[in-house]
């Protein structure tokens, strides 16, 4: 079939073709391909966001919907959190534990702008740490800040608030763990 190009004949064209030829690219993650008669194609599409990256054998760029679209490239941003601490074998092989993976990612990214951290101290890295949970490194000095497993949603909230009263002492922690298993309200900061 013809491919869509300025001059083609309107009824030569196939737009499921079309279509299908558009969601080949990388960053298109939806695309409608409409006939308007007497003699144009109106073509819709929907870029994929950059959100995050995933660090496997190589990087690459994770969507808001947690699909990993395209390899890193030397035009793509890289100034987005990198997921780390995956098992590459099992993240290629396994679906339902990558989807687990880009999922709680998405989650956790979604969550820690919900506490309104992200703007303030944003995420560099979600490291997940097995058995132990997820990690992550927020603001410009990486402060290592241990979330665990589970509850991730209060624990941001409480970082928040340990985050605001140390800001007005003017200090500034080094880490940050919220990962008490025996006492879940815990949270241990050490001070420079």
């Amino acid at each position: 079939p013809p491919r869509l190009q300025i001059g083609s004949n309107v009824f030569e064209i196939s737009a499921e073709n079309a279509r299908n030829h558009l969601l080949q690219h990388p960053w298109i993650a939806e695309a409608k391909v409409i006939r308007k008669l007497p003699g144009r194609v109106r073509i819709e599409i929907v870029e994929r966001k950059p959100v995050a990256l995933v660090a496997l054998d190589q990087l690459y760029l994770v969507s808001e919907q947690g699909a990993v679209f395209k390899r890193l490239g030397v035009d793509d941003p890289v100034d987005l959190p990198v997921i780390t601490g995956i098992a590459s074998e099992r993240f290629y092989d396994d679906f339902e534990y990558r989807k687990a993976i880009l999922l709680r990612s998405m989650a956790l990214l979604h969550d820690y702008e919900g506490a309104g951290l992200s703007k303030r101290e944003p995420v560099s890295e979600i490291h997940f740490e097995g058995a132990n949970g997820i990690e992550l490194f927020i603001g410009d000095d990486g402060m290592n800040v241990r979330l665990g497993n589970g509850q991730h949603r209060q624990k941001l909230r409480r970082l928040r608030q340990v985050l605001e009263r140390l800001t007005k002492e003017n200090t500034r922690p080094s880490y940050v763990y919220l990962d008490n298993v025996r006492s879940p309200e815990r949270v241990t900061v050490r001070l420079p």
